[in-house]
């Protein structure tokens, strides 16, 4: 059972006052609003009509507001039970942008809602993706969405230069002054200004847009003729299927769900004082409601949304988890998806202010990238990975007119960088897996190694060090094999076979003696994975006190053989 954490004022289960919670859920909304910025980006990509840019505007805030409540709900295989609120994310919008641009508002709509179905069957299949998408892959995959996002946000932002725009000074020094308002937040503020940093940058780029007059022409009248209160109109919407776009909407989900993961982890140490292990059911469940959610937001006309970190770390620094705030949120946003003016000042952002907030979360994105790449040992095997995606992902940058000449077919891979960095990586790290398993020998019993734990310890000081295998999981092992050894010992008739190997995701430990199996239930366990690669869960196995994620015990006459998987 999870013990409440002491530092927080509302915890997942509690319920703040009236105005507490009023208050809490309106500072959700405005580190929501920023990223509002997305939806205004592809409904201009598509070239809808302003009307149906509003109403679009109002219902990605409905959409924010049900993945909110769907995920603080727990109804079944569905939701975590956690405040864990979305935002529309920066992930797929390089797909969406395109796919507006090249097909229509309607493509962008059928695909959205593929790629949520697709994060559906990742949360439902996270042990089978364990070893296919480590965090080395994952990683490079958020590498590639930051280059794809400051590529975006870089040419919004020269594009007056580009074409000779007289006006190109004072919207470069519009797009500097944001990039510098949220930066200067970021690194320096502390509270709300830093947790506000994108918003007050934005607001900042509002102010100087209207200095230097470059707010998109007309809009002044359309915030006129907008009514103050309307429902948002979905007849606009329409779905179609694109099949060519199947792998980038595919690889956008993926990601997706990744970030998810690692997301809800959080959410969980924030509730749990007593945290050691993540709960894989629970993050399955979020990840199936965060697709879920998406897919909603699809049918909605939303881009793509996403579990957000930032809000989150709003959470940590509030004090406040409490899953009601989820309905507080809703019921914010959806009061404003009833403001066609509100909607109309997203709409209208001026374009250097749009370029800048891309800028900054492409570089945001681009470190978190390589800190997801580095959070376990990096191997030559990772080394190569990383690198050589990388460099393809630029490749596709640089030379474009190759990949153009190229039969049409491949353009499923290498129509963008970010699908030719997964493409890339998950055929190397397939590549890598083969001859990865590194096996040991030890014999207990033996003239060099008494039947004793301690041998045992020693001899696997030395393997987890060259296996790179961190300590709390060398402990975790040592303290299953030790107890199974003490168990073994008793009931073998001469020396005890170790056979020790991994794989870099796993440990693997085979004994084998001849003598006696110890009198308890045979059983064998699988489990799921932890953090974005293995969520281990501890377990009771046949031996008393054992915590391992897979066991397995035969006997054949009088030789005895026992099996522990441990996942890392």
């Amino acid at each position: 059972m999870a013990e409440r954490p002491a530092d927080l004022v509302y915890a997942r289960d509690e319920r703040p006052p009236a105005l507490a919670l009023l208050a809490l859920g309106f500072q959700h909304v405005a580190v929501i609003c920023p990223y509002l910025v997305m939806v205004a980006l592809v409904v201009a990509a598509a070239r809808l009509p302003h009307a149906d840019a509003q109403n679009a505007m109002g219902l990605a805030m409905i959409a924010v507001a049900f993945h909110t409540v769907l995920q603080s709900r727990r109804l079944g295989p569905v939701g975590s039970g956690a405040l864990c609120p979305p935002v529309v994310s920066a992930i797929y919008l390089p797909s969406a942008i395109s796919t507006a641009s090249s097909f229509g508002f309607s493509v962008v709509c059928g695909m959205v809602i593929f790629a949520g179905l697709c994060e559906v069957v990742i949360g439902r299949s996270l042990d089978a993706f364990r070893k296919y998408f480590p965090p080395v892959v994952s990683g490079v995959v958020i590498v590639a969405v930051g280059l794809e996002l400051g590529k975006i946000g870089l040419g919004v932002v020269f594009e007056p230069v580009v074409h000779h725009d007289p006006g190109a000074g004072a919207r470069f020094l519009t797009a500097f002054v944001v990039v510098a308002t949220m930066t200067g937040l970021a690194v320096w503020a502390n509270g709300p200004p830093k947790l506000l940093c994108v918003l007050i940058g934005i607001l900042v780029g509002y102010g100087l847009a209207a200095f230097f007059g470059d707010f998109p022409q007309g809009m002044t009248a359309r915030m006129a003729e907008s009514p103050w209160l309307a429902l948002p109109d979905p007849r606009f919407l329409s779905y179609r299927f694109e099949p060519s776009l199947v792998l980038p909407f595919a690889v956008a989900g993926l990601a997706s769900g990744l970030r998810a993961v690692g997301v809800l982890t959080t959410c969980q140490k924030l509730d749990d004082a007593a945290w050691r292990r993540p709960d894989s059911r629970t993050i399955s469940s979020g990840v199936v409601a965060d697709g879920l959610g998406c897919a909603f937001g699809g049918a909605l006309g939303t881009p793509g949304m996403s579990a957000s970190p930032t809000l989150v770390g709003l959470e940590r620094i509030t004090g406040a988890t409490s899953r009601i705030i989820a309905w507080s949120i809703a019921g914010w946003l959806v009061v404003l998806s009833c403001m066609p003016r509100f909607a109309t000042l997203i709409v209208d952002m001026p374009r250097p202010v749009m370029g800048a907030a891309l800028v900054f979360n492409g570089a945001l994105m681009l470190v978190a990238g390589l800190q997801i790449v580095v959070s376990r040992p990096v191997t030559l095997r990772a080394t190569l990975i990383t690198g050589v995606s990388i460099l393809a992902a630029f490749s596709v940058l640089c030379y474009p007119e190759f990949y153009a000449a190229l039969p049409h077919w491949t353009r499923q891979v290498t129509g963008s960088e970010i699908t030719m960095t997964v493409v890339v990586a998950v055929t190397l790290n397939a590549l890598f897996r083969l001859g990865t398993w590194d096996y040991r020998q030890l014999r207990l019993g033996a003239e060099d190694a008494p039947s004793s734990a301690a041998a045992f310890d020693a001899f696997f000081a030395d393997r987890a060090k060259d296996w790179k295998i961190e300590a709390d999981d060398v402990a975790r092992i040592r303290a299953v094999v030790d107890r199974a050894i003490e168990q073994v010992v008793p009931n073998a008739q001469g020396p005890v076979h170790l056979r020790i190997g991994s794989d870099s995701f796993d440990v693997a430990v085979e004994m084998s003696y001849t003598g006696n199996l110890p009198s308890l239930p045979d059983r064998k366990i699988a489990r799921e994975p932890v953090e974005e690669h293995a969520f281990v869960a501890g377990l009771t196995g046949y031996l008393s006190d054992l915590h391992a994620d897979a066991i397995e015990r035969h006997a054949k006459d009088e030789l005895c053989e026992i099996k522990l998987l441990f996942r890392l």
